[in-house]
Parts: structure tokens; C-alpha cells; sequence
């Protein structure tokens, strides 16, 4: 009885920890790499084969099954608890393509190691009934599969990490394996050895987490990291050298204090000023409040609706010290509502128009920020304007990313009667790009005299210069960005990759 409880519950810890390793390492990469869709898809089309292999090969190891799981218990927990660390540690020290190769080889070893376990474990039972009996293994192994994708996004992501989930679990396989061969195995010394060296990897790993992480961040961001969270979201990180500040999420940089006010001031006050009597603005997104930040220099503004999906955002736009100096407490003005949902979502479900909307999202570097420059959000952003209304969104950097500043004003072009692109030079990020859109006549020409009188950057000469391209910078023809098919992803990723192997072969 003893043996078979015990056997039941390896079969569910492994069904559990190969899961949680599978999602570790897939959104790890996703992380890295980008194109969620497509490394998710690689790294489970792997698994899924090399589990294959591994169940084929599982049959030349019946004669000593139990001993054999046991150490690919030790193998499995030892390659799985260091593949988050070991893609950390490449993510600094390796280009791309090494990267996505390191990825597909350890999770071709979990791979091969997991798909020996389910077999072995029906080898084990000397019980009739039980070894026959495959859909009850298989059971176990499913319903752990189903704890792990529960546990994931939940409990993992948000509140461990990826650094120590990986290293927790790993330390759970070899205690599976040790205790196995403590009551199963007559306490192979041999076998013990083994546990307890991998054991030992991992708890430094773990006791030294800190340090090294600490070192792993500071590689990537240069400055000092003054604040570094975890959500459910992303990953945000503050860093500050002297008296420039400057916010990253999920590694990627989302304003610079000593600039950011050259992106803030033409994203908000070209579109107010262009509106002949706003008084209600959206933001979707800009949950730091910087943009509603310049929203509420418009005396005439009597409400803004700042709408992020991490509630985070909104504590930090309200608690932090760093926050709150750079958007001069607009996150406490009485007018500003702050709403944690999604803003797809949001625009789906909400019923009031608004004169102005401002979209100040993420770049489309994955499939869930893609939808956000899709024609169907768009066309939801539409039907939430008042008859005169405006919407603006930001379009991303217009010469090293050319074809998603195309593309978005190109999806744009179908929906609005007028749709007008303009830019901004920000020394931290490049020459970036917006795209104004409005089923009324946008005529930059006739600009007022309404810009308010604290401006760092924008003046109405450099407010006609905005709309005012190079020679060399063009819409070019691209595929309209859609639900169905997020081209846009494509067109970020091609871009950067284009430029990045330029700038590391040296060539212009």
C-alpha cells in the first residue's frame, strides 16, 4: 500500500514539475526573444517530441525502472532548476540566435527526461491491477499538469519569479527522487550522493539568488536600480544616475526624467490644441501619469481617464517619490480617475464618448501590446469619440522602425476620414513617431494660440515642425495590423533585427 501511495505521488509531482519547467522556460524566452506565439509554439512543439523520444528509449530501462527514475529525477531537477539562471546568464553573454538555441536544448533534455518518467513509474508496480491499469497513471500526470498551469500565472510569475520558481521546483524533483530511494530503493548511498550533489547546486543557486540577480540586472540597465517589482503584468524597474530617472518594463525603456517631456508634451497638447472644446480625455495606458500630467495644464479639462492594466502603475504614480515628483502629483488631482483593466477591454465594455483619446502604449513587441495597433481596436477607439473628437496614439521610433510607424498609420487611414502623423527628436529614444486620426479636418495651420505657458519643449513653430518629415523618412506600403493576423509583430521584429546585425557588423 505504502509503494503504491508513494508511486502515485511521484507520478503527480512529475506531471507537475515538467509543466512548471515547459512554462518556465517558454516565457523566459518570450522574455528574451519576443513573438510570444511563435517561441511558445517552438519550445512546446520540442517538448512534445523529444517526450516522444524519451518514452521510445524508456523501454530499454525496465529491468531497474525505479532506480533509473530516481536518477532522472536528480538529472531532470538539476537541468531544470538551473535553466532559468543558465538563460539569465546567456540573455548578457550571447546573441540572439545562441540564445534561442540554448532554449531549444534544454528543453530538448527536459524534454527526453520527462517522457521516461510516466513509463518507468508503470514499470515499477509489481501490483497486476495497477501496472495494467495506464489511465490511472496517466490521470495523476494530467492532474498535475493542470496544478502547474494553475500555480503559474497565478502564484509563480507574480509573487516567486521566474529566477527561484525554476530552482524551487528543481529542488523538488531531487527531494522526490531522494525520498524514493530512502523508502524504495534500500538508501542506495551511491544514489544519495548523487541527490544531494545536485541539491547542493541548486540551494547555492538559491542562497545566493540575490547577489547574483542583483548582478544580472545591474548588466542590463547600467544605472542603479532603485526599485525592482515583480506583477502579474511585468516586470518594473526604476533606476536613477544623478537626476535622471528612468522606467523599464519587462527590460524595455518607457521614458528618461531628463527627456521625457519631448514625447509627453507633443502626444498630449498637439491633439488638445487641434480640438476646438475639449473637456474629457482618455489615456489608455501611461499608468506613471505623465501624460494626464500635461491632460490637466488645459484649464478646460474636467475629466481624465487614465486606463493601465497594472494597478502597480497607479500605486507607484501615487506613493513613490520618484513618480509623483516627475508627474507633479497628477495621479491625486480630483479629476483623474484611474482604472486598472485592460484597454481593449475597457474600450469594449465603456459607453461615454470622450473628445480626446490618447493612446500611450507599449511598442507591439508582443501579441498582446500587437492587438493594441490592431484596425478592430482602433475601430473600438473610434466609437468611444464624441462627433468632433481626436485620437492619437504613439507610433514608435520612425527610422529604425519605419515599417510599424507604416503600419499603424496605414491601419489607421481606412477608419478615419483624416488621418495626420507627426514626430518628435528624444535624445533617449530616436526620432518618434504619432499618428493623429479624426473623422473631422485636422488642420495643423490653424493652431491657436492654446499651448499652455509651461512647456519645456513645444512652442507653436516647433508645433508646425512636428507635422514636417525628412526627405528620407516616408509612408511606406504595409499589410493592415488585425486581430486575425498582427502583422505589426513582424514588422517590429524584422525592423530591430534588421538594424541591430547592422549596427554589430558595422555597417550604416
Amino acid at each position: 500500500m505504502r509503494n503504491r501511495v508513494l508511486i502515485s505521488f511521484a507520478v503527480f509531482i512529475a506531471g507537475l514539475c515538467s509543466i512548471i519547467y515547459e512554462l518556465l522556460i517558454s516565457t523566459t524566452a518570450t522574455y528574451f526573444l519576443g513573438d510570444g506565439v511563435r517561441q511558445f509554439s517552438i519550445i512546446i512543439g520540442v517538448y512534445l517530441f523529444s517526450m516522444g523520444i524519451g518514452a521510445f528509449l524508456s523501454k530499454f530501462l525496465r529491468e531497474m525502472p525505479l532506480k533509473f527514475f530516481v536518477h532522472i529525477e536528480f538529472l531532470l531537477g538539476l537541468i531544470g532548476g538551473i535553466s532559468v539562471p543558465l538563460l539569465f546568464y546567456s540573455f548578457v553573454s550571447v546573441n540572439a540566435l545562441a540564445l534561442q538555441i540554448i532554449c531549444l536544448v534544454i528543453i530538448l533534455l527536459i524534454g527526453l527526461l520527462t517522457g521516461m518518467e510516466v513509463p518507468l513509474l508503470t514499470f515499477v508496480s509489481n501490483e497486476v491491477d495497477f501496472k495494467n491499469n495506464l489511465s490511472n497513471v496517466l490521470s495523476l500526470d494530467y492532474i498535475g499538469g493542470l496544478i502547474a498551469t494553475l500555480l503559474f500565472p497565478f502564484i509563480l510569475l507574480p509573487f516567486v519569479g521566474l529566477y527561484y520558481s525554476s530552482l524551487i521546483f528543481g529542488i523538488i524533483n531531487i527531494l522526490l527522487g531522494l525520498v524514493l530511494n530512502h523508502f524504495l530503493l534500500e538508501k542506495s548511498k551511491k544514489t544519495l550522493v548523487l541527490g544531494i550533489a545536485s541539491m547542493t547546486v541548486l540551494v547555492i543557486l538559491v542562497v545566493f539568488g540575490g547577489k547574483f540577480l542583483k548582478i544580472w540586472d545591474q548588466a542590463i540597465y547600467k544605472n542603479p536600480i532603485v526599485l525592482n517589482e515583480q506583477t502579474p503584468y511585468q516586470k518594473i524597474v526604476v533606476t536613477k544616475k544623478k537626476e535622471d530617472v528612468r522606467l523599464y518594463l519587462n527590460r524595455v525603456i518607457q521614458f528618461s526624467s531628463s527627456d521625457e517631456y519631448r514625447y509627453h508634451e507633443p502626444l498630449v497638447h498637439i491633439p488638445i490644441s487641434l480640438h476646438k472644446n475639449p473637456k474629457s480625455v482618455l489615456i489608455l495606458g501611461g499608468g506613471e501619469n505623465l501624460a494626464s500630467r500635461e491632460v490637466l495644464k488645459h484649464p478646460g479639462i474636467t475629466r481624465v481617464d487614465v486606463v493601465d492594466i497594472d494597478s502597480t502603475m497607479f500605486h507607484l504614480a501615487k506613493r513613490d517619490p520618484y513618480f509623483t515628483k516627475i508627474n507633479e502629483g497628477a495621479a491625486k488631482d480630483k479629476r483623474v480617475n484611474l482604472i486598472a483593466q485592460d484597454a481593449f477591454t475597457f474600450l469594449y465594455n465603456e459607453a461615454k464618448g470622450y473628445d480626446i483619446i490618447i493612446a500611450d502604449l507599449p511598442d507591439p513587441t508582443n501579441e498582446a501590446l500587437a492587438r493594441l495597433y490592431s484596425k478592430q481596436f482602433f475601430l473600438l477607439a473610434k466609437q468611444r469619440l464624441n462627433k468632433d473628437g481626436l485620437f492619437v496614439t504613439q507610433s514608435g521610433e520612425i527610422y529604425f522602425s519605419n515599417s510599424v510607424f507604416s503600419c499603424i498609420n496605414n491601419t489607421l487611414a481606412p477608419i478615419f476620414n483624416y488621418v495626420k502623423p507627426y514626430h518628435s527628436y528624444i535624445p533617449s529614444f530616436g526620432d518618434w513617431g504619432f499618428v493623429m486620426a479624426s473623422d473631422e479636418e485636422i488642420e495643423e495651420e490653424n493652431i491657436k494660440s492654446v499651448l499652455p505657458s509651461d512647456l519645456k519643449f513645444l512652442t507653436e513653430n516647433q508645433f508646425q515642425m512636428a507635422f514636417q518629415f525628412p526627405k528620407d523618412i516616408t509612408i511606406k506600403e504595409t499589410k493592415v495590423n488585425t486581430l486575425d493576423s498582427p502583422i505589426i509583430l513582424n514588422y517590429f521584429i524584422d525592423d530591430w533585427n534588421k538594424w541591430k546585425t547592422d549596427l554589430q557588423s558595422g555597417t550604416k
